[in-house]
């Protein structure tokens, strides 16, 4: 069991809703969505309402909205940086004001909203690539503390979309696992440096990263109210976390870093799968790729029990050589066995585009796209976007946000973008929903309940919109 707690809410809403209604109309809502493809927001308010399973790929921090990290920052006494807007901890220095001083002035606001996520953004000497990763490092210290208050944002935002469940990412005690790492050193002998980290101790930081997990989830339940007479409707979001792990790092710390996650996934099942993490044209992140997939391939043959999805292929020409574009999501899935893939852009360049579908089918594995972000940072939609690929090709495709608060955006933006930039229609989103959550990292029996909950809630959708 995951998360008991909101297993429970979810069972309560399973019972809630009824036993569903005969009157379900699958082409009147195609029919309704059709007639909204031109009418932007009338389509979205439609696909609001819409049932959409999960949102499995999607980073903590980079979910939560700036407005809400600037609030938060001033009431802790952060600082920010009058030239960079770089957050940072108290005290403040000369160059610097208190983040209190954006909540009065207009202009600080609208400077520091810019610099934190891609609202207003116009690409000058500055890419989107760069501006959209820029923005963690000058956010990190305002939201540093705040996770409880981020998750409930995030469930609160899911729950409105009627989202079930969540797997936001989170990198557990970095600073823990890098330091084993600096203790012993890299072996290209898997087995041997496993030991090596093992005896050094890096089991030690399990109880740490678990109480990260629980204080996040505590944290998000006071705020939404959920042992109270008046739960909010976050409090019905099932949430498991993912590992992130930093990539682009020295191998030592890459591999200590993916030990450690494998190691928190067997202690803690709250931490259902584990990523891998940063731009994948950095200098670590390109250079040692495979040498990662076969890091992965030798951790899960040791915790076979594990989940494992990686960010693969968030690539495309002129960002990398073009050698660099022939194998990512290759090798994610047939060295790393991966069960998902985050993004897969660059799917259209690799070698053998038609070989690496039919492994991805016959693994099971599945895709998180990501068409927002796609776009910002890898200027990827419409037509050039392979999503449509995946879909002719039989794969298991899911909507994510990615990082929609970075991005301005939410996950009903994705779907409103799957109609309108790639023509998909009702029974293709309904599709991807309930993919969603086949391909998530809920335990089995739990999962079942999801899909049952699903089903109902699109029977109610589906009955609003009957012939």
């Amino acid at each position: 069991m995951k998360f008991r707690p909101a297993l429970l809410c979810l069972l309560a809403v399973f019972v809630a809703i009824g036993p569903g209604t005969s009157s379900a109309d699958v082409p009147g809502a195609a029919k309704r969505l059709d007639s909204l493809r031109d009418q932007p927001e009338r389509l979205r308010q439609f696909l609001r309402n819409m049932p959409k399973g999960t949102d499995l790929h999607t980073h903590l921090s980079g979910a939560v909205y700036a407005e809400s990290m600037i609030r938060w920052g001033a009431e802790d006494g952060k600082c920010v940086d009058t030239t960079t807007f770089a957050s940072s901890f108290p005290p403040c220095l000369p160059d610097q004001l208190p983040l209190t001083a954006a909540l009065s002035n207009t202009v600080l606001w609208g400077q520091i909203l810019g610099a934190w996520s891609m609202r207003g953004f116009r690409p000058d000497a500055f890419s989107g690539h760069n501006h959209f990763f820029a923005t963690f490092d000058l956010f990190g210290p305002a939201f540093s503390g705040r996770q409880g208050d981020g998750l409930a944002q995030v469930a609160q935002r899911a729950a409105s979309q009627n989202v079930q469940y969540i797997e936001p990412l989170i990198t557990p005690q970095f600073g823990a696992s890098m330091a084993v790492a600096n203790q012993t050193g890299y072996n290209p002998d898997f087995q041997a440096m496993r030991q090596a980290m093992l005896d050094a101790g890096i089991r030690n930081a399990i109880p740490a990263a678990s109480e990260t997990a629980t204080a996040a989830i505590s944290g998000s339940w006071i705020r939404m109210g959920c042992d109270t007479a008046n739960p909010r409707p976050g409090c019905d979001v099932l949430v498991n976390f993912d590992v992130q792990v930093l990539r682009n790092q020295p191998p030592a710390v890459v591999f200590a870093q993916l030990l450690f996650g494998f190691e928190l996934m067997a202690a803690d099942p709250r931490w259902a799968g584990l990523n891998m993490v940063q731009p994948e044209d950095a200098a670590y992140s390109l250079g040692n790729y495979k040498l990662h997939m076969r890091m992965v391939r030798y951790l899960r043959s040791v915790y076979p029990g594990e989940h494992v999805t990686l960010h693969a292929g968030e690539l495309v020409p002129g960002l990398v050589p073009p050698s660099n574009l022939r194998f990512h999501i290759r090798q994610a899935v047939n060295v790393a066995g991966t069960d998902r893939i985050g993004h897969g852009a660059d799917l259209r360049w690799e070698r053998n585009p038609a070989q690496i579908l039919r492994s991805m089918k016959a693994r099971g594995v599945c895709l998180e796209s990501n068409l927002t972000s796609n776009q910002q940072i890898l200027e990827l939609s419409g037509r050039r976007h392979p999503i449509t690929d995946y879909v002719r090709a039989g794969i298991k495709v899911t909507l994510s946000t990615d990082d929609e608060g970075v991005s301005r955006t939410d996950l009903t933006g994705q779907y409103v973008k799957a109609v309108r930039q790639h023509g998909f229609g009702y029974r293709r989103l309904k599709k991807f929903a309930n993919d969603g959550l086949r391909c998530s990292f809920l335990d089995r029996a739990t999962k079942e309940t999801a899909l049952a909950d699903q089903a109902r809630r699109f029977r109610k959708f589906e009955a609003n919109w009957g012939s």
